[in-house]
């Protein structure tokens, strides 16, 4: 077990080395990336009369959602390891195997939230920002905005 607490807080720890350093990486080529990922969308949609929407958006939905769901699923295991352990009725092996469902659990939890945190970073160094990018096109007529 000492091991365990060992080995996560490196990785902790290394990820918190590599963030920074990611962050800084990531703004140098922010425009270019912007325009390789959003030009040929924005076409398609123009064309198309469909509403906005980024590659970057789609990415960060998924991700999002599937990590929800492992989040739900870990949610439910430890409900249902506390029902086990709780109506053990005494039994010593079903109790250790309720524990350690539930330890696995928290820690499969604890992962889940660390790779939802670290994408979350991420998307937001990114130019497009999870989605949250918006294109102006200039009005009809050549004229400028207000």
């Amino acid at each position: 077990m000492n091991t365990l607490k060992k080995i996560l807080f490196s990785v902790l720890c290394s990820c918190l080395l590599v963030l920074p350093t990611l962050s800084a990486q990531a703004t140098t080529t922010t425009s270019t990336l912007n325009n390789t990922i959003t030009g040929p969308a924005d076409i398609m949609l123009a064309n198309s009369g469909l509403s906005s929407f980024s590659l970057g958006s789609v990415i960060a939905f998924v991700i999002q959602a599937a990590l929800s769901l492992l989040g739900i699923i870990f949610l439910v295991i430890i409900v249902f390891a506390g029902y086990r352990w709780m109506t053990a009725a005494g039994n010593e092996e079903a109790i250790k195997k309720s524990q350690e469902a539930i330890k696995r659990a928290i820690i499969g939890l604890i992962i889940v939230l660390m790779a939802y945190a670290i994408t979350y970073f991420v998307f937001k160094q990114l130019p497009f920002n999870g989605g949250t990018t918006t294109t102006t096109t200039p009005p009809p007529g050549g004229g400028s905005t207000p």
